[in-house]
């Protein structure tokens, strides 16, 4: 590299340290540095990237926000059923087997009721 050449890229990477504190050189992305290349400062081409990426996120963010006021709610699974063998039926009140019908009618058409 030439002496002109690493001198720029020293003072980019300087600028882009001051300008971008948290940012580490090592996740700056592939197309990023594709831009550098191509004779776009290290700085200009990340805050280019850097406001896409914000773009998408709020763009993102926006049609989640504008879905959950759209939304009936969360889904959540459905409470389990009881599951009941004729024995256990046997021994009910009238007053369990009332509360629990439409378990125990349900429980009958599955395998094991009658065993």
């Amino acid at each position: 590299m030439k002496t002109a050449d690493r001198s720029r890229a020293e003072s980019e990477i300087a600028l882009f340290s001051e300008r971008y504190p948290d940012a580490d050189l090592d996740s700056v992305p592939d197309r990023v540095w594709e831009s550098v290349k191509k004779g776009v400062s290290l700085c200009e081409a990340y805050r280019a990237y850097d406001e896409e990426r914000r773009s998408r996120r709020d763009a993102a963010r926006a049609v989640n926000e504008e879905n959950a006021a759209e939304s009936s709610g969360r889904i959540r699974p459905a409470a389990k059923r009881a599951v009941y063998t004729a024995s256990d039926v046997a021994v009910m009140s009238a007053a369990e087997v009332r509360d629990n019908y439409d378990d125990i009618i349900s429980s009958m058409d599955s395998k094991g009721f009658y065993t």
